[in-house]
């Protein structure tokens, strides 16, 4: 049933059950969305009917919405924008998903969030150089630019970073020994303390033969060494991190970096050859 313009009353008229039905009792049921769907002529629709109401808003211009919205509760829809326009002490916009530019800390993708956790996360870096950490789940806090040469590390409790000075890396020379006629195998150094990151290996045994090498926290490795006294075998090598041969580099030693493990790190020898009886020892900077 639709809404029927009222009917205008003549004198003398007869009122008949008819008249009062679509007149009055009808257009009364209309207006209460008891028949049908009321649209209130300014082009606001009540929709009441069971499981699909929805309520129209009366929709005006942009220019319209900043002039006729001027009082505290006023809702409009401005076609131009496609935005529900409302005035409280001032004339604002109803936040859409439309207004997302970017996926919010929640993951929704549809749900626009305050602009105030980017504004406070920004407040927290209140100095050029700042380094943001969380001190709990959501809780920012700052880390200030630290001291020229110092280096990022963990602070005493592991739940905050902090800045120290170059010194505070750890180091540890020490030194060791290899027997010429070993057998090939796996050998592992402890004592160190910590896990190294790189090594600096220096080897020397008899006849003056002579091995530096150098290590990586990669297992990459490279050598220079002299074999003999003789000198006429000085070569540099990339897979090996201690060259010790002699013989014109015919018997010795050889090793290979394995693994840097946490209380030292792990060679792997080769025996090349026979050698005679002899101690290669070498120097290990082990640094972390």
């Amino acid at each position: 049933m639709s809404w029927t313009n009222p009917r205008t009353w003549r004198v003398g008229e007869i009122v008949t059950k008819a008249i009062m039905d679509l007149h009055v009792k009808d257009n009364l049921r209309y207006l209460k969305g008891l028949d049908g769907v009321p649209t209130i002529q300014s082009g606001l629709i009540i929709d009441n009917t069971d499981g699909d109401e929805y309520l129209k808003l009366p929709l005006l211009s942009t220019a319209e919405a900043a002039t006729v919205l001027n009082v505290a509760g006023e809702v409009a829809y401005d076609e131009a924008t496609n935005r529900i326009k409302m005035y409280g002490t001032t004339l604002n916009s109803v936040v859409t998903t439309a207004d997302v530019d970017d996926v919010p800390v929640d993951a929704a993708a549809t749900d626009p969030i305050s602009s105030n956790w980017a504004y406070d996360f920004q407040q927290t870096l209140t100095a050029a150089g700042d380094i943001p950490y969380a001190t709990a789940a959501g809780v920012w806090d700052n880390l200030p630019v630290g001291t020229i040469g110092h280096i990022l590390s963990v602070a005493a409790g592991g739940a905050a970073p902090e800045w120290r000075a170059e010194t505070a890396r750890t180091n540890k020379l020490d030194n060791e020994t290899r027997d010429f006629t070993a057998a090939s195998g796996d050998v592992s150094y402890t004592g160190y303390g910590f896990q190294p990151t790189s090594l600096i290996v220096i080897a020397y045994g008899i006849d003056n033969s002579i091995s530096v090498g150098l290590g990586d926290v990669n297992l990459s490795e490279a050598c220079i060494y002299i074999d003999d006294n003789s000198g006429a075998y000085t070569h540099g090598g990339t897979s090996q991190i201690i060259h010790m041969l002699l013989s014109g580099g015919a018997t010795g030693q050889t090793a290979v970096l394995k693994t840097l493990d946490a209380d030292g790190f792990t060679l792997t020898w080769t025996e090349v050859g026979t050698p005679g009886a002899g101690t290669i020892s070498f120097a290990v900077l082990a640094s972390r």
